[in-house]
């Protein structure tokens, strides 16, 4: 029984429904701690009224902000009472508070972030041992505050307890307890281990002080004896302890104060967050019996120890610090503020949108989104990281953080994580997972009964803590299809371990083969046949494919494609059922019959005992259906059986129409660089219900996810051109744009006009062809839809600036005789396309005021403004030699070749191979789902079907996945009549043809149908050359990369190479004049126009040794 589909939830309902309770729950409670303001010098109080708080709509929508380069968000406004010399009640504005979009992204600058989950560990107490060499072992416990100091108690080999604090010296526990007021026989009381003697050790014991007074004269002396304080002398360790039992200061948390209870078995207040004596006791007595054997120490990589901060806790805290900046900014202006204070004065929202803006500009959980494709979006945006303020270093983590815990099954995916530094520390949550209040990951499980899965019970949400006391069983087992699991042991988990116990026993089943799975891992099949490194580079690698103009839903996929799309909700839907009445890639308007005929029509007793044909809007209107002129419905007419025809104007009483209209934005800019290019779905005169997809984007097909196409592939050597992970494809492949990717790059420039310089636009620019001319606008602005090439001009701007050529004394003379003095000369510092770019310009935005400036007497204007242009340049990149490819199975690639159909082997069919895949790239990786997964597709292709296979199927067969693929092939032999479809001499691979001799290979060849992707490393933004350009200042050799225009390095060993060929001269050339030979290198154009011999001098790499050794006092002298 598959019932995945069934309880699927949504994937961005964490985010969602954080935000919601931030902005519900958060805001009001961290609003309150401003509490009541009062300067009783100056008679001031100020009262805030936190519950009354409104939010504004913001200034732009969506789409504006990003075209004008905006923040989604809105004003936070309460009300608060002044009362002074006069009471007043007054609406500020707190701050302005970045909205989370329908998507669950912020938009801040133009550009959409979103801010990652945190996982942490959990405030409360933990008790380690510490292992040192050639010594016994030594146990601790930490005590975690959410905020506020950490505590740490100590036991060394006597039974003696010590506490300790950061930057504060080790004190005796029995004597801090004394100076808190505790009896001794109290003390004694709650910690009876302190009583044990040590025979080994001969040392006597500290002797228990008489009073209270003794013991904070102890404790002062010990601190003051401390070579470690770093505070002023009246420093006291009790002060310290108080501020522990203050709310200002310390806080458990709710998850800590109940982590606290839950190890004592204490019940105390859970709305009391800070730390009193008793917990103390409790702490120091469980310490002491760990020491000696009573408890184990805590995992501090269980999940029940971990929570996860998500969207909303994460501004909730960033609003606390905005919050207490605001109040010391307030008493601040109270005490210094010498005239009439009025809260204009006194309040300022700076302090809170400092703090919010650089949560989102420098945290490193704030993050551009990742929009290459909807699933790099969607998985985005239910990342993990233990990285970021609270979290551990990526440097200093050790293998034990990254490792997987049993705790994360079902609750983060063990799978989907980075490659290289940040492997394991961040993660994704699985599938199915959920976060409770607590902030612990929740997983849903299935109640059992006397070995019965419990169905009609329903879902249990469980975490981590309830793993020690329930066994949990996996879905992957054999059972019946009403329940019942088989009489025998099967592996079950108890307490991190795995156990066979029996059946009857078994508290809890999951409830789908790939709970354990994110989304990304989930739509691989046959994913169980790989090994786990291959799978995590597919997780990886679909998450950097590019959209493509003509992609196909995959032949072979889980199930799981279409949810994704759904959930992300990324094209536009229709909210009532209607009418398309005009259609264009801009707008889309429908007709919506409001539910008044229907109630008229079906309900009224008039009507009950007839019946009536549908009606059919556009029925008389066949010849304009196909059109995109408007149609004018007062002509149309509606036809109800037995009645006489009554046009639409007279029906007021059977009918409403409502026109609704749907903006799109076609060509969308992403983070990465992709388009996002809206495309319809519906037609002019279509009749549509509720939510039906009236567009979708370009990595979508049928409602499904669709990453790449369908290609024919063969695993075979070809000639060397497929050696270790090279791809030979066919021209087909670029001839029919299967793999032609749509990509947006943006240009944005400042216009600066001031006193000094003023910068015109004018499609007058010297040098300026006709053809180019033609595509600018009359401000010398591109024009929309235009072609461009490189070096074409895409902003025609001057730069007129002011120039002295006139004598003092001419000068004097012009303003005594108040003539103009100063003359003008301009610059061309027009924007144009790159070099080897070229595409269409798809979006213009510029301010309206900047206009053509005809008259020079406008440059002398003192106004001073800045004005930001924005132009969008889209390209087509067609599938090229360097382009990666991959399929979903880490079977990644570099294409080598791209030959001609003609030049492809082919089956017996005549179908060509559109790809060429190296063998040997098989067993050595290990992933094997490959070659199923191909086998399935090719069976796919003859049959017509496309089939979703669940991962983790042999469950319930051994070898079901190589039985079902065999059967489905042998099917679409009998089907198709094609014999070579399968053969039991060499099932699973068939006789290919050599295109060149006609021939068949030695050998059968594995061929089938498989899901190739395009990766966005591509080669047209790799690939750079350099003629001249920018040098370092020290070595003056040429810089490094494409973004600097730097130049190839010649290192060491190339260098060698070039050696062994004796190329003595083509050597001397690279390190001297192409390299840092200053002198010579300006000469070169002159050496060769001239006939003349090169001349070589000395390196500046040399100089710089020479006076290197110079400063230590070497007197070398080789250069002048």
């Amino acid at each position: 029984m598959y019932i995945t589909p069934l309880f699927l939830p949504n994937l961005l309902r964490i985010q969602r429904n954080s935000f919601f309770n931030f902005l519900e729950y958060g805001i009001k409670k961290e609003i309150q701690k401003l509490g009541i303001i009062v300067n009783k010098k100056k008679g001031i109080k100020i009262i805030f009224y936190p519950k009354l708080y409104q939010l504004s709509l913001p200034n732009f929508n969506c789409n504006d902000c990003i075209i004008n380069s905006e923040t989604y968000s809105c004003e936070l406004s309460l009300p608060i009472k002044f009362i002074g010399k006069k009471m007043t009640v007054i609406w500020i504005v707190l701050n302005n508070i970045p909205i989370m979009t329908n998507n669950c992204h912020f938009i801040l600058n133009g550009s959409p972030r979103i801010i990652m989950s945190q996982i942490t560990r959990c405030p409360g107490i933990y008790y380690h041992k510490k292992q040192e060499f050639l010594k016994k072992d030594a146990y601790y416990a930490d005590i975690i505050a959410e905020r506020g100091t950490w505590l740490r108690l100590e036991v060394d080999l006597k039974n003696k307890v010590y506490l300790k604090m950061k930057k504060v010296p080790k004190v005796p526990f029995i004597t801090f307890l004394q100076a808190l007021g505790f009896k001794v026989h109290t003390i004694f009381h709650f910690l009876p281990f302190l009583i044990l003697k040590n025979e080994e050790e001969e040392e006597e014991e500290d002797p228990i002080l008489n009073s209270q007074n003794e013991a904070i004269q102890a404790i002062e002396a010990c601190c003051r004896n401390s070579s470690k304080r770093n505070i002023g002398m009246n420093w006291n360790l009790l002060n310290i302890f108080d501020q522990l039992m203050n709310n200002k200061y310390y806080d458990l948390g709710k998850i800590g104060r109940i982590q606290i209870n839950k190890k004592f078995q204490v019940y105390t207040d859970c709305m009391d967050f800070t730390l009193n004596s008793n917990d103390l006791l409790l702490a120091a007595n469980f310490l002491l019996k760990l020491k000696h054997g009573l408890f184990e120490i805590d995992e501090v990589d269980n999940l029940k120890n971990k929570r996860v901060r998500i969207v909303g806790e994460l501004l909730q805290y960033q609003l606390i610090i905005g919050i207490l900046r605001l109040k010391k900014y307030i008493k601040n202006r109270l005490i210094n503020f010498k005239d009439d204070l009025n809260i204009t004065n006194v309040f300022s929202s700076t302090p809170i949108n400092n703090t919010m803006a650089e949560f989102f500009g420098l945290n490193p959980l704030s993050q551009f989104m990742d929009e290459i494709n909807p699933l790099s979006v969607i998985t985005h945006k239910r990342r993990l990281s233990s990285l970021g303020f609270g979290g551990v270093s990526r440097d200093t983590a050790t293998l034990t953080i990254r490792s997987i815990h049993p705790t994360l099954y079902g609750r983060i995916c063990p799978i989907e994580t980075p490659e290289g530094k940040n492997a394991g520390l961040v993660n994704s949550f699985s599938i199915f997972a959920d976060v409770e209040d607590g902030e612990l990951i929740r997983t849903p499980l299935l109640k059992m009964k006397n070995g019965y899965i419990l169905y009609n019970t329903g879902i249990n949400y469980l975490s981590a803590d309830y793993d020690d006391n329930n066994s949990i069983l996996s879905f992957d087992v054999e059972k019946s299809r009403i329940g019942f699991l088989s009489n025998k042991k099967l592996p079950t988990r108890i307490k991190q371990e795995l156990k066979e116990i029996d059946s009857k026993n078994i508290d809890f089943i999951s409830i789908s083969r790939i709970q354990m799975l994110s989304i990304a891992t989930s739509l691989i099949p046959f994913l169980e046949h790989n090994d786990a490194n291959r799978v995590l580079m597919g997780s990886n690698m679909q998450r950097q494919a590019v959209p493509l103009l003509k992609p196909q839903c995959c032949l072979v996929g889980t199930g799981l494609e279409s949810r994704i799309i759904n959930d992300l909700d990324e094209g536009l839907t229709s909210h009532s059922d209607g009418i398309i009445y005009y259609l264009s890639s801009h707008k889309i308007t429908i007709y919506n019959f409001i539910k008044k005929y229907k109630h008229i029509l079906f309900k009224n007793s008039f009507f009950n005992d007839k019946k009536y044909v549908k009606i059919d809007i556009f029925s008389l209107l066949k010849n304009e259906v196909n059109s995109f002129n408007k149609i004018l419905y007062d002509s149309s007419n509606i036809f109800l059986k037995n009645k006489k025809i009554m046009k639409i104007r007279d029906s007021d009483n059977l009918l409403k129409l409502q026109k609704i209209h749907y903006l799109m934005n076609p060509y969308k800019y992403s983070n990465q660089g992709t388009c996002n290019l809206n495309r319809t779905q519906v037609h002019l005169g279509q009749r549509i219900l509720k939510r039906t997809a009236l567009s979708t984007g370009l990595s979508t097909s049928h409602n499904e996810l669709a990453l790449g196409n369908n290609m024919f592939v063969g695993y075979i050597s070809w000639k060397g051109y497929n050696f270790e992970d090279a791809v030979v494809i066919s021209n087909r492949l670029v001839r029919t744009n299967l793999y032609t990717s749509t990509h947006l790059e943006k240009f944005e420039i400042e216009m600066k006009m001031n006193q000094e310089n003023t910068e015109v636009l004018t499609r007058n620019v010297n040098g300026i062809t006709s053809e180019q001319k033609r595509k600018l606008g009359r401000n010398g602005v591109i024009k929309v839809g235009s072609s461009v090439y490189s070096d074409d001009i895409l902003v025609g701007r001057v730069l007129f600036i002011k120039i002295d050529v006139l004598s003092p004394y001419r000068k004097l003379l012009n303003e005594i005789l108040q003539k103009e003095s100063i003359r003008y000369d301009y610059k061309d510092i027009s924007l144009r396309v790159p070099k080897y770019k070229q595409g269409r310009i798809t979006f213009v935005n510029f301010s309206k005021d900047i206009a053509l400036n005809k008259n020079q007497s406008n440059l002398n204007s003192k106004t001073t403004s800045n004005t930001t242009l924005l132009i969008h340049l889209m390209q087509n990149r067609i599938i090229q030699i360097g382009d990666k490819i991959s399929g979903r199975h880490g079977n990644k690639g570099v294409i080598s070749r791209v030959l001609n159909e003609i030049d492809m082997p082919y089956l017996i069919d005549g179908t060509v191979i559109d790809i060429i895949l190296n063998p040997l790239g098989v067993p050595s990786r290990m992933n094997i789902g490959q070659v199923l997964e191909c086998l399935l597709g090719l069976a796919s292709n003859y049959l017509l079907k496309r089939f979703k296979v669940v991962p983790f199927d042999e469950a319930i067969d051994f070898g079901l996945s190589r039985n079902f693929v065999y059967s489905k092939l042998y099917l679409s032999k009998i089907k198709t009549g094609n014999s070579w479809l399968f053969n039991l001499s060499y099932s699973g691979k068939n006789r290919l043809i050599d295109s060149y001799s006609g021939l068949y290979f030695d050998q059968p060849v594995t061929i089938g149908k498989a899901y190739i992707l395009k990766l966005i490393h591509l080669v047209e933004e790799k690939i750079h050359a350099r003629s001249t350009g920018s040098y370092s200042l020290v070595t003056q050799q040429p810089l490094k990369g494409k973004s600097k225009n730097g130049g190839q390095r010649v290192g060491e060993m190339e260098v060698w190479a070039v050696e062994g060929y004796g190329a003595a001269y083509t050597l001397h050339e690279i390190l001297t004049i192409k390299s840092d030979d200053i002198k010579n290198r300006q000469k070169i154009v002159s050496f060769l126009l001239e006939s003349r011999p090169i001349k070589f001098g000395t390196t500046e790499t040399f100089k710089v040794l020479i006076r290197e050794l110079q400063s230590l006092c070497l007197n070398l002298h080789f250069f002048k």
